[in-house]
């Protein structure tokens, strides 16, 4: 269709999606949506970022946070004060004023749930980018 992004518009969109496929397209229909001409630049990212990030916020995040107990909750919310992780469940559990042990149910869950992952001992992380800051977005909005 003969639609371009600039060097720098291009670099806004890859950072902001992690690289995870399905947000590259979200972010890129919303280019389609928002911007006026091509080539795209990085005030037309930028604002593509937003409307995709807020699309993801109201159907691809929400539905994971909803899966979530409120326990379960808890256990995301204090990994993502990490930011985007791997987090320590050592340091996991000391946010929550609870002792390692304490948390492997709620971590089975998450993971059986498919909403973090362990990279390896020790650790866990999410299984999607963004999920971060999607928590803190929710903190602001409660």
């Amino acid at each position: 269709m003969g639609q371009h992004y600039s060097p720098e518009a291009l670099e806004v969109m890859i950072e902001a999606s992690g690289m995870y496929p399905y947000f590259i397209q979200e972010f890129g229909s919303a280019m389609w949506e928002s911007a006026f001409k091509s080539p795209f630049t990085r005030d037309d990212a930028e604002a593509a970022v937003t409307l995709g990030r807020e699309k993801l916020d109201a159907g691809f995040f929400i539905a994971r946070w909803q899966r979530a107990t409120k326990a379960e909750r808890r256990f995301l919310h204090a990994m993502a004060q990490d930011g985007e992780g791997p987090s320590s469940t050592a340091d996991v559990a000391s946010k929550m004023g609870k002792k390692p042990t304490a948390l492997g149910p709620a971590r089975a869950t998450l993971i059986d749930k498919g909403l973090i992952y362990s990279p390896e001992y020790g650790r866990v992380a999410f299984t999607v980018p963004g999920m971060a800051g999607f928590i803190a977005r929710q903190e602001l909005l409660d």
